[in-house]
């Protein structure tokens, strides 16, 4: 009863459904980890910035004793001995403060080092949190990376689609997202949700599937992507055994689009389920 409340819930407000108790439990874990991160985060933040600091200074350090070192070279009214000394006492300085920069860089570069291997921890740790199917996506995230994203949109969905055609659902995924994102209100975003959708139905992740496909029926009801993506909505409600919500989704289907193929699905799919109802009353006595 409860999973029927709450897939109720998702398809009234398209927010993310989880068991409410597991839910809880889950965003808590997460909130913690986010506030740990962003400390951590911060810290790393401000010790580069004290370093790079530190940098700027030596380096301005290096050219003031340098320029003092050119000016004793060209200094004629002084001792040939009292250069020397001036010299080696710039150069002195000189080397120390080179010493100095050295040792700043290289704590930059732990700091560069420490704040990438934290985000990918942390990513890794959220992939973990979120469950089946995340670690797919923290890795498809991390080869999309690799790709080159088109500024024109024709293309950068055309790279989506060639990515989920050549198998990498994973970082068709990713690129389908970031459409959604770049260009929310674009018709073709409707599109993209619905890939969204497929490629999680095709992945058994029909809780993802409903919110992707819910996206399109809420957002672009006038798509012709929302009839389809409204019948794949009860197909998923159905594998998830939500028979009374997928019944209802149906009937919308057949109702708000009566004149598509979609309908005709739901319409069969409804039939289906009232043969399989009648098979399963048991006779009068």
């Amino acid at each position: 009863m409860k999973n029927r409340i709450a897939f109720a819930l998702l398809l009234a407000s398209a927010a993310c459904w989880v068991p409410v108790d597991k839910g809880r439990q889950m965003d808590a874990r997460i909130q913690r980890l986010e506030a740990e991160s962003a400390a951590t985060t911060q810290q790393i933040e401000e010790q580069r910035n004290l370093v790079r600091d530190r940098i700027a200074r030596v380096d301005q350090k290096i050219v003031e004793v340098q320029k003092k070192l050119d000016e004793l070279n060209t200094t004629a009214h002084r001792s040939g001995a009292d250069v020397v000394a001036n010299q080696d006492r710039m150069q002195e300085s000189l080397t120390r403060l080179v010493g100095q920069l050295e040792e700043h860089q290289h704590q930059l570069q732990l700091s560069e080092k420490r704040l990438a291997q934290l985000q990918s921890d942390t990513e890794a740790r959220f992939a973990a949190l979120k469950g089946a199917g995340a670690l797919e996506d923290y890795e498809g995230r991390k080869r999309a990376e690799t790709l080159k994203r088109p500024s024109d949109k024709s293309e950068f969905y055309a790279l989506a689609m060639q990515q989920e055609q050549a198998g990498e659902r994973a970082v068709a995924r990713q690129l389908y997202d970031e459409y959604v994102k770049k260009w929310p209100a674009d018709p073709r975003a409707a599109d993209a949700w619905f890939r969204m959708g497929e490629i999680s139905f095709g992945e058994k992740r029909f809780r993802e599937a409903v919110l992707s496909y819910g996206k399109v029926a809420q957002d672009f009801p006038r798509s012709d992507k929302a009839p389809d993506a409204l019948f794949r909505t009860g197909e998923a409600m159905m594998s998830l055994d939500l028979r009374d919500d997928a019944r209802a989704i149906f009937q919308d289907v057949a109702k708000r689009y009566p004149k598509t193929t979609a309908a005709k699905k739901a319409s069969a799919r409804l039939a289906e389920m009232s043969k399989s109802s009648k098979k399963k009353t048991p006779p009068k006595q």
